[in-house]
């Protein structure tokens, strides 16, 4: 009996994992970085998001990083089978900047299962040592998602642990066919 109990517990609790979907770390993908000379005094670097295991470096996204003095490192995590209708994964790419507070810009590449690239808007977040807050997008396979729209948050966390206390949804952007639909705000909050 009491193996039984155990069974039961393991197999709900690996349900449950599977039902919340995370960003997890991948070696998939990786940067290719480029640094170009204008001679400034600290030149800019190109960063080039590209499929680790193809020969040709299938790449995804580029842009540029001007501030090469705070910048700190760029953190790469994906998100299988979002719920979308025609996309297989999300890449998120993390480009930090360390000062006083941490500065970490948040870019968002959807991959179609024709291997089309759709990117997302930026998201930037800034973390200082009392930080309690963060902005993100949340897909339907995930908590607080809501089918055939990407959500973009607000999350606040209880002040001494990582629990969340409440979401703000700050845009709703609705995908249909393959399509990212014209965003519509509305002042949905979750607890």
């Amino acid at each position: 009996m009491k193996n039984i109990v155990i069974i039961i517990i393991l197999f709900q609790s690996f349900q449950s994992i599977n039902a919340q979907q995370v960003f997890t770390e991948t070696q998939e993908f990786k940067i290719t970085k480029e640094i170009m000379n204008q001679g400034k005094e600290r030149p800019s670097y190109v960063v080039n998001l590209v499929r680790s295991e193809e020969e040709n470096n299938n790449q995804i996204a580029t842009l540029t990083i001007d501030d090469t003095e705070l910048f700190e490192d760029i953190f790469i995590t994906t998100l299988e089978n979002p719920g979308l209708d025609g996309v297989s994964k999300v890449i998120k790419m993390e480009v930090e900047y360390l000062g006083c507070c941490a500065h970490v810009e948040s870019y968002y590449y959807m991959i179609k299962n024709d291997s089309t690239v759709v990117s997302l808007p930026e998201i930037q977040n800034v973390y200082c040592e009392n930080s309690d807050t963060d902005y993100q997008y949340i897909f339907p396979n995930q908590e607080y998602g809501i089918i055939g729209n990407i959500l973009e948050t607000q999350t606040f966390y209880q002040e001494t642990t990582t629990a969340i206390k409440y979401v703000n949804l700050k845009q709703s952007m609705p995908w249909s066919n393959g399509i990212l639909e014209d965003s519509k705000t509305t002042a949905i909050t979750g607890y």
